[in-house]
């Protein structure tokens, strides 16, 4: 795009990657943030499933462990040196670790190990990751409704209910756990009710948003059943412990509309993720999963972002074909925000797509610029690296074009990386 554009880019990139970021999404341990093995860097899953599509043999990938793992994956890893992620993972251990792993050889990998592993249990190093490196100021936990929640720094940390475990995927052993929990015996649909009450109740003080996985497949959100019509289902899964696909979505139906009655009453917003169908056999391990676009879903969803317009509804798509009609719909929906770029869709031309679309058709206070979906501190400022510079990139070529000048290119992206989430998750 010529010097002009280099310029332009350079300047702006100069600025935006000392931008304070809001993540959104994260599978943080705040209690161990830092890496407890080099694995857990250089074997993220998604450097895993590269690695396993590539050809890697499964005894290889999943029977080794440590240093002997990696060095049986080097040969394959050179296939991986055009991906996004692997250019995210060299960005960690240059600038977190000043190894270049474009040298990494079986004579010098032990070297690598041992950096590496001299951080392993480094608490304070893994906050200066995310406070100094990646320039996170608000960091949202996924916490589980069938775990404790754990011990977190507050001025850092607050979290998002992740119900996956209840909605959609609610089983006898779970009803189990939550009846302990929370003191109810669930023989009724309006016990599944106290249970979800007392449930939003004691994580209040914890938690900004409630989270929801939606598959492809799933049509639970469009459905309104009565007590009487959920009472023998829940009576099987209780009792017999496996229920039909009707079934399961008639519960999570029920679920999902007192969920969302909660959220409205603790000023929750509710973050849908969609554009994944899991697991799929044959797939690349550890994902097997695929990106699936349903039409039929879309109706569905309109009618209920228009049943709850006083509810904030964060989405987060995994499926490029996703990305122009939930941007028409949060165009028609106030209550209806777009946010990063979920999974397979953290490659950089996909990236930047979002947020053309996204910059052409919204004003900027309906979009979120980033979330980490991370499992450690390291990898929070690789996928923070890999989104900033995308987002200079597209507001460079705004600029160059004459679309928009610096200044706006600057409040776009202050906006998109922290603003807007104060904004979206009112409880933040």
């Amino acid at each position: 795009m010529g010097l002009s554009f280099e310029r332009i880019f350079d300047e702006l990139y100069s600025n935006i990657e000392k931008l304070n970021v809001v993540d959104v999404h994260n599978h943080l341990n705040p209690v161990s943030l830092s890496i407890k093995s080099f694995e857990d860097v250089v074997f993220y899953h998604y450097i895993v499933t590269e690695l396993a599509t590539s050809g890697m043999p499964s005894r290889l990938l999943n029977d080794l462990k440590g240093l002997e793992r990696l060095k049986a994956a080097l040969p394959y890893m050179k296939f991986l040196r055009n991906t996004s992620t692997f250019w995210a993972l060299k960005k960690i251990l240059l600038d977190l670790y000043g190894l270049d792993i474009s040298t990494i050889n079986e004579d010098n990998v032990a070297n690598f190990v041992k950096v590496l592993e001299e951080r392993r249990g480094d608490e304070a190093w893994a906050k200066d990751i995310i406070r100094n490196y990646a320039h996170v100021k608000r960091s949202i936990l996924t916490l589980s409704p069938i775990e404790d929640v754990p011990k977190y720094d507050s001025m850092l940390f607050t979290g998002s209910l992740r119900m996956d475990p209840v909605i959609p995927n609610l089983t006898k052993e779970t009803i189990k756990y939550l009846e302990q929990a929370y003191d109810v015996e669930v023989n009724a649909p309006k016990d599944l009710e106290e249970v979800l009450s007392k449930m939003f109740k004691s994580f209040s003080t914890h938690i900004v948003s409630a989270t929801v996985n939606v598959q492809p497949d799933d049509y639970f959100f469009k459905l309104h059943p009565s007590p009487e019509e959920v009472k023998p289902y829940l009576f099987e899964l209780k009792n017999v412990g496996v229920i039909d696909a009707q079934g399961r979505q008639a519960l999570s139906s029920y679920l999902f509309n007192h969920m969302l009655k909660l959220c409205g009453e603790y000023g929750l917003t509710v973050q849908l993720m969609l554009g994944v169908k899991r697991p799929v056999p044959g797939a690349s391990p550890p994902d097997y999963a695929i990106t699936v676009f349903n039409s039929q879903q879309l109706l569905d969803l309109a009618l209920l972002f228009a049943k709850y317009p006083e509810t904030n509804f964060d989405i987060f798509i995994a499926d490029s074909l996703l990305n122009h009609p939930l941007t028409v719909f949060s165009k028609n929906y106030p209550n209806v925000f777009l946010t990063g770029y979920w999974w397979y869709s953290m490659y950089p031309e996909i990236i930047r797509s979002y947020l053309r679309v996204r910059l052409q058709m919204l004003p900027y206070n309906k979009l979120g610029g980033f979330f980490s979906d991370a499992y450690v501190a390291d990898w929070v400022y690789g996928k923070a690296v890999l989104a900033k510079r995308q987002i200079a990139h597209v507001l460079t070529e705004m600029v160059a074009e004459k679309y928009i000048d610096k200044d706006l290119a600057y409040d776009i992206a202050e906006a998109i990386l922290y603003e807007n989430a104060k904004k979206v998750y009112r409880k933040i």
